[in-house]
């Protein structure tokens, strides 16, 4: 189940550790851009997160069930994507969300802002979803000192698994690392691998990754 986070106190420690650990570097982003988030919300009731079905490790791929669990209505995602990202992947990702009964935010980010925007993507949404190898440096630092928010990587993983950073992968669509090359079958495969995610996550599989046949 997702769970809301409300962690407005926490930003400027989490910020301060980010740009340290990224020294303000955006994967290769251009820069200068207009961004937009959500404000937080209420925070839902306290229930333990579900936790991981097995434990992440290194090189460690599970592939996608054939048959998802169902996803909870009302899932909020945070979509953030590198400014010059083609309106094709933010489409497909909200007609992907539409069709499950999620909503979306997307948030186009420029080199200086990723951090931010994702610290402030992680407080106002249920997960935060990036897609391709561009802003992972950024991710991997986020995602490092904001352990109770979920993020979601499609088509790329990190480094190094975290217990709250799933990934869904395919063949020719696995990079850990920024600058590599976004797979020809990006857009395409999007539907079906956030659908993955967000039904694995929800499930309790969080913090693995995934590959699609």
């Amino acid at each position: 189940m997702f769970r809301f986070h409300h962690r407005r106190a926490g930003v400027g420690l989490v910020l301060a550790a980010a740009v340290t650990l990224t020294g303000c570097s955006v994967d290769g982003a251009a820069a200068g851009s207009a961004t937009s988030s959500r404000a937080p919300g209420a925070a839902t009731s306290q229930k333990a997160e579900p936790q991981p079905s097995a434990s992440p490790s290194p090189g460690s791929v599970l592939p996608v069930p054939e048959q998802l669990p169902p996803i909870e209505a009302g899932i909020e995602i945070a979509f953030i994507i590198a400014e010059g990202t083609d309106d094709v992947i933010p489409d497909a990702v909200e007609k992907a969300a539409a069709r499950v009964d999620a909503s979306v935010d997307v948030v186009t980010s420029g080199p200086s802002d990723v951090v931010t925007d994702l610290v402030d993507a992680a407080e106002g949404s249920d997960v935060v979803v990036v897609c391709g190898a561009d802003l992972l440096v950024s991710l991997d630092a986020v995602s490092s000192q904001i352990l109770d928010a979920q993020f979601l990587v499609l088509g790329a993983q990190l480094p190094e698994p975290t217990g709250n950073v799933t990934a869904v992968v395919w063949p020719g669509a696995d990079a850990r690392h920024a600058g590599s090359p976004a797979s020809d079958d990006l857009v395409n495969r999007v539907p079906t691998a956030l659908e993955a995610g967000l039904a694995l996550i929800g499930d309790g599989g969080a913090g693995m990754v995934y590959e699609l046949p």
